[in-house]
């Protein structure tokens, strides 16, 4: 408890707005949630007392809302497993506001968000890492970088994936629409050919067959078979809105931290979780998995 006082004391110094009772996640790293002035748009969970240096994630949110509050117990508990985390959406310690778009898309007004605040945060990470003096020197692994997100922000992960510098894409309760004019995917800038361009290992994660977007990650798998990378499609039967809100995520994070902890530290019990013909999700009656290249 002191401790923790201590820390709270030195990060409103430091002019960190901090969460009084932010989740400190279950893994052994105790995580910590703020936003740095320099990276004003978005809010930060990462272990309190870094040693070492950490793979990045880059988070985008459900609904490209400009808030990740809904996340906090998903992400504080990422953040505990030893990642940094760059969550789109500045700190807050109450949900955001919520407006009711039509339901057409081509109704809509942009996203309150977009991809490109993914690969912001990761050039402002990047510099951090080389300052003089900054809490991120020398602690952030820019060499193993996740882009994820759910629902929208899944899209937004797709969309980030070209980028030479990210290490694996996480598309969570998420998929690609039709190209031919789907408003939605107008409004991400995205087109379907970007699966064929895909770079680095990705991992689809999804609710199950009542998740709105079961039929579109299907549509993904099916056309991911012509990709040259390893692919997996793992599904919990949890629905579109999965356990985020839970106590660290769970029972659904498990499949997420798993490949995150797999693909970005190269962690043999997380391999194990996908790889081999009785690997963990395989043998999971909680988890129905396919894989492709792995």
């Amino acid at each position: 408890m002191i401790m923790k006082k201590v820390l709270l004391a030195c990060l409103l110094i430091a002019g960190m707005p901090v969460l009084a009772q932010y989740p400190e996640g279950g893994g052994p790293e105790p995580a910590m949630v703020y936003t740095d002035s320099g990276l004003s748009t978005h809010t930060i969970y990462r272990p309190q007392h870094m040693d070492g240096a950490y793979p990045v994630v880059l988070w985008g949110n459900g609904s490209c809302v400009n808030s990740n509050f809904s996340y906090r117990e998903f992400l504080s508990e990422v953040a505990s497993q030893g990642f940094i985390v760059l969550a789109i959406g500045p700190f807050r310690d109450s949900p955001a506001p919520r407006l009711q778009r039509p339901d057409d898309p081509s109704q809509w007004p942009p996203f309150e968000t977009d991809a490109s605040q993914m690969l912001f945060a990761l050039d402002w990470i990047s510099t951090e890492n080389r300052r003089p003096g900054s809490p991120f020197e020398g602690h952030a692994d820019i060499g193993n970088v996740a882009v994820m997100g759910h629902s929208c922000g899944g899209l937004q992960s797709l969309v980030s994936s070209s980028d030479p510098r990210i290490t694996t894409t996480l598309v969570l309760n998420s998929g690609m629409m039709p190209d031919d004019g789907d408003s939605y995917m107008i409004l991400h800038g995205a087109r379907r050919a970007m699966l064929q361009e895909l770079h680095a290992p990705v991992a689809y994660f999804i609710g199950g067959e009542t998740d709105i977007a079961y039929p579109n990650a299907e549509v993904d798998w099916q056309d991911l078979q012509n990709v040259d990378i390893p692919v997996i499609n793992a599904n919990m039967d949890v629905g579109h809105g999965a356990t985020y809100s839970q106590q660290g995520g769970y029972p659904f994070a498990e499949g997420p931290i798993a490949w995150l902890k797999y693909q970005l530290r190269g962690d043999a019990e997380a391999a194990a979780m996908f790889v081999g013909e009785q690997c963990g999700l395989c043998v999971s009656p909680a988890w129905d998995i396919k894989r492709h290249n792995l």
